[in-house]
């Protein structure tokens, strides 16, 4: 690992021998997307060769696993300081103890859910949440988190490599999130790509959309931007360059999009699909969260009258 220098101005981390490894991000991945990144200052994210990484050749490879051991293991065979090991959290680290607010309670909201038999349930327009993102940061508040795996902190305290906990989590939820990493013993705050008294915090626009993700103590809140574009880019900011990046994730997709940016960027990749938490949804479940939707909705309405108002008439903060 090769680590760069700060600049006062601006807070972002230089290292002149980095810039092959910028250049070589997948001209190909990104130019189809049409992507462009902007930090604060203005200054966009480098151009793409595509000669860099096109001939290299890399390990690109993906597993089911209910343990995140296994993960961590692979890590420890590879070399401590070229390998990056990234965790998700949602149902990777953590998952909800209600399924209201829930990972899969907001697939459910989307649309996009599974019944124990396999068929996608139906949400109907009356269960769903006026405004998701702002019933998500009420939830991300008030509830609880709990580990997926009982040797959960044992075992991500225990790793040696440099790590990175990127969630698809807006930045408007940091708060809550530090505080259910902390209460489950987890603090990233020694293994930050940035010196303790730097965060970032930057737009980045990918496919139309332009997000805006933060990177403090450890923690990249991306925003359900692309994950493997936003890692490259924060290794970008960084100074930072890893031979290989073991990375681990409930959704299949966020496995996919990062094995596909780091094979363009010539990186090995090691994916870890992690299924140890169940993504179906049950009859009682749904009946649970049609539950606390009400009394969510009569709270707000009784105590909160403005807030209340803005949801119903769909006027929403996040």
């Amino acid at each position: 690992m090769h680590k760069g220098h700060i600049d006062s101005a601006t807070g972002r981390t230089f290292n002149p021998t980095f810039r092959s490894f910028l250049l070589a991000l997948g001209a190909t991945f990104f130019l189809g997307a049409c992507a462009t990144g902007n930090i604060e200052s203005g200054v966009s994210s480098p151009q793409l060769n595509p000669h860099s990484a096109a001939n290299k050749q890399v390990v690109s490879e993906v597993v089911k696993t209910d343990d995140l051991s296994d993960a961590i293991a692979k890590a420890s065979t590879l070399d401590v300081q070229s390998t990056l090991l990234v965790f998700d959290i949602d149902d990777t680290l953590l998952t909800a103890t209600e399924f209201f607010g829930s990972d899969k309670w907001y697939d459910w909201q989307r649309g996009r859910a599974l019944s124990p038999t396999g068929n996608v349930i139906a949400t109907q327009d009356s269960e769903k949440v006026n405004c998701l993102f702002d019933t998500l940061g009420m939830v991300f508040e008030i509830a609880v988190n709990k580990p997926t795996q009982a040797d959960m902190a044992t075992l991500v305290n225990g790793v040696s490599n440099d790590v990175v906990i990127l969630t698809a989590r807006s930045k408007a939820y940091r708060a809550g999130t530090m505080r259910e990493l902390a209460r489950n013993q987890l603090d990233f705050s020694d293994k930050s790509l940035t010196s303790p008294d730097v965060g970032l915090h930057y737009d980045y626009t990918l496919g139309g959309r332009t997000a805006n993700v933060s990177y403090v103590d450890g923690v990249f809140m991306v925003q359900g931007m692309n994950k493997g574009v936003m890692l490259l880019d924060l290794l970008a900011r960084t100074g930072h360059e890893y031979t290989s990046v073991v990375f681990v994730d409930d959704k299949q997709h966020n496995i996919d999009n990062m094995g596909e940016a780091l094979k363009a960027a010539g990186v090995n990749f090691y994916g870890y699909h992690y299924t140890r938490i169940a993504k179906t949804v049950t009859t009682e479940e749904v009946a649970q969260a049609n539950a606390a939707r009400e009394a969510l909705s009569e709270l707000l309405s009784a105590h909160f009258a403005d807030r209340a108002e803005h949801i119903n008439q769909r006027q929403c903060d996040y």
